[in-house]
């Protein structure tokens, strides 16, 4: 694995999901909040309505803008490992790196959820004494191998120390 490894394209409708999901949840809290001007004088609803009618406009608009932000992340979310370190990289405006070096990994865990089951999805996490990273989704055997791949990296490292 010394190159430079891209996420699976069905990453990308896992996030949209998880964005879809995220607004709906808005939704409710918005509905819930609404529910106080029942309370409310009849003059000072009208002013609810329109904040209400605004807050729900900003919440589409935030849907949009974060179907958008799935190809950008997408574009720049990469990673490489080799037998020193696993280096995660993400962003192009504001760029994030990730470098953990091998020999510090304590474990990797795979994660799947029914959203990441249904495209055969599991997310990685790397842990190390410092704290934890995760690659969001890899095809589930190309998971297992990573986690193999990395945790015998790891294993040698420490025996090398």
């Amino acid at each position: 694995m010394d190159k430079v490894e891209k996420l699976p394209e069905s990453i990308k409708v896992i996030w949209r999901i998880h964005a879809i999901i995220e607004f709906v949840v808005f939704l409710v809290i918005v509905q819930a909040v609404s529910l106080i001007k029942l309370t409310m004088p009849n003059n000072i609803r009208s002013y609810f309505n329109i904040g209400e009618g605004i807050v729900i406009a900003l919440g589409v608009l935030f849907l949009i803008l974060s179907f958008v932000w799935v190809i950008y992340l997408w574009n720049f979310w990469t990673y490489y490992i080799d037998e020193r370190q696993v280096q995660l990289h993400s962003g192009y405006f504001f760029r994030k790196q990730v470098i953990i070096p091998i020999a510090r990994v304590q474990n990797v865990t795979l994660k799947q959820g029914p959203i990441l089951k249904s495209k055969n999805l599991q997310k990685v996490v790397i842990v190390t004494a410092a704290g934890r990273s995760e690659i969001d989704g890899l095809e589930s055997e190309q998971a297992d191998q990573l986690k193999e791949t990395i945790m015998k990296l790891a294993q040698e490292a420490k025996n090398d120390i």
